[in-house]
């Protein structure tokens, strides 16, 4: 396996706005909204993260319990580390999806690992630990309850857990979900979707472990992940965790009593923004989630002055009742998107969040989020992006001498010069000089005419446009035509388009990890780490 090392911006697909191409490739046009030049590191950056950090002796012991609660038997030695004055965390997030979701939270996981060993390596006199920061109180359940994979066929099929009793209105922290009975069902159907290979019993086997009857999403995901990372010590983090939630008391007090200034400095900064980007995030005037009857609701000020309300349900509450609610039970209420980069980074000593494209653009707008609860915002990392090519894929791009890059610029085009270079008959030259010799003709007529009155030049040209308009109208049924013929070609074409774009995404934003490591086995993950680069801020391919 071998990583295709030419430089290639980032494809036009799954958020690479200009905000972020900026980010990648342009950083002093967006310097402002950042604290810092993801290129540089250095001590003080450093010295200023561990200078406001409070929370390390009480964080170390909640990790010890979580990880080993969660089945996480490999971290023991980095939250060892963690305890020490002079550790730093490498942090990256993700919704807990079935499978880890899209493959991207692989690249993710790697990418806050191999940064962690980079940043030892540059600063021995300090310790860096890769955490992953469980985001199991999302309540999108339909986002995270669903893998998708190829099949025997090279068919793209959804494998869905649906609970065998659907919540009426809202299913509440998809991370405290438990799998009941009918995820037995889809483990039967990823098992019998996947192809055979001489690794799918032993992928199965870890998919029957950590997806069980009994497990919940957030448990589920850490049992997978840290098995397929067993040899990196990442340390996993769940936020839901009430005594967590103690520590992050002075955050949701703040965010009660002075709402909602928050949303406006961030709505400040999101209009500057929007004069030349975009705005990721709409801030809320309060910026949290109430669980209430198993839900998750947006907590929204009430008409009623010194009054709350629940987004979606009847349900209204005063300042002292949820004042009431903050120091008895702070478990119920959790930070959203705004909010939650700042209760991370309370709760960890953060040096770099290891972000995507849209994460990336988020962050443009939290900036004064740090400043006004006085957090040193970390260095925003773009993790890995990469899409992998198989035997079967590498073969056709061979067959037709195609340039990858093609596929992600202009498919269409690619899609006609493949059918083009494999028909029998030279179509496109044939309608060159059909057009060619036409407008020779135009011409002569053009001049005849107008010898006799110039007013008749303009019909002539009028009369040429649609007679060309016609000639493309053939040309592209003959193409049709040779596309029918060469069935072959097609279905290439398709497969190529499936394996790489699948949906018109990256292949990264789709694809479940499980589909590789069924064909590849559990190697894939030591490979990737080899060829994978994190200093390489390109689209990368790599050959398996």
């Amino acid at each position: 396996m071998r990583t295709l090392n030419f430089k290639f911006l980032f494809p036009n697909y799954g958020g690479t706005t200009q905000l972020f191409l900026d980010y990648i490739y342009n950083f002093k046009n967006v310097a402002r909204y950042y604290a810092y030049d993801f290129n540089d590191f250095n001590i003080g950056l450093i010295q200023n993260v561990l200078a406001g950090y409070k929370n390390r002796n009480k964080v170390a012991e909640i990790l010890r319990r979580q990880n080993l609660s969660l089945g996480n038997r490999y971290a023991g030695e980095n939250i060892d580390l963690f305890e020490k004055e002079n550790t730093l965390a490498v942090v990256t997030g993700q919704q807990v999806g079935l499978f880890t979701g899209p493959v991207y939270t692989i690249y993710k996981i790697i990418s806050a690992i191999k940064l962690s060993s980079a940043l030892a390596e540059k600063f021995p006199e300090y310790n860096f630990v890769p955490v992953f920061y469980l985001e199991g109180e999302d309540h999108d359940f339909f986002e995270a309850n669903n893998a998708k994979i190829f099949n025997s066929n090279n068919e793209l099929v959804k494998i869905e857990f649906i609970p065998e009793h659907i919540p009426k209105e809202n299913y509440g922290p998809v991370g405290a979900l438990k799998f009941d009975k009918k995820i037995k069902d889809v483990l039967n159907k990823i098992e019998s979707e996947l192809q055979d290979s001489e690794f799918k019993s032993e992928i199965m086997n870890l998919l029957r472990y950590a997806y069980d009857e009994g497990v919940n999403f957030t448990e589920a995901f850490v049992r997978f992940c840290s098995e397929l990372f067993k040899d990196f010590g990442l340390i996993f983090l769940d936020p839901s965790d009430p005594e967590l939630k103690q520590l992050l008391l002075p955050i949701f007090r703040k965010e009660i009593e002075e709402h909602p200034k928050l949303a406006g400095l961030i709505i400040d900064v999101s209009a500057e923004l929007e004069r030349k980007y975009h705005a990721q995030v709409k801030p809320r005037p309060l910026n949290l989630f109430l669980i209430y009857k198993d839900g998750r609701f947006p907590i929204e000020p009430d008409e009623q002055e010194g009054m709350f309300k629940l987004k979606g349900i009847r349900f209204k509450f005063s300042k002292g009742e949820l004042i009431n609610i903050l120091e008895t039970n702070p478990q119920l209420l959790s930070p959203n998107v705004v909010l939650r980069p700042i209760c991370q980074d309370t709760l960890l000593p953060t040096v770099a969040y290891v972000a995507g494209p849209s994460e990336i653009a988020y962050f443009a707008q939290f900036k004064p989020a740090y400043d006004y609860f006085n957090i040193q915002m970390p260095v925003i990392f773009p993790r890995i992006s990469a899409t992998l090519i198989e035997p079967k894929v590498k073969k056709i791009l061979d067959k037709y001498q195609i340039d990858i890059r093609e596929v992600y610029t202009d498919f269409q085009s690619l899609a006609k010069k493949i059918i083009l270079s494999n028909s029998e008959v030279d179509i496109q030259g044939f309608f060159d000089s059909v057009k060619s010799q036409f407008e020779l003709l135009l011409e002569g007529i053009k001049s005849f005419v107008s010898g006799i009155d110039p007013s008749l030049s303009d019909a002539v040209t009028n009369s040429s446009g649609k007679i060309l308009y016609h000639i493309n109208s053939i040309y592209e049924k003959a193409l049709s035509a040779s596309q029918r013929k060469n069935e072959i070609a097609n279905q290439q074409i398709q497969k190529l388009k499936l394996n790489l774009l699948p949906e018109d995404e990256l292949q990264e934003r789709v694809l479940n990890i499980t589909y590789f490591l069924n064909k590849y086995s559990f190697g894939l993950i030591s490979k990737l780490f080899d060829e994978l680069e994190i200093f390489e801020f390109n689209h990368q391919f790599v050959y398996l």
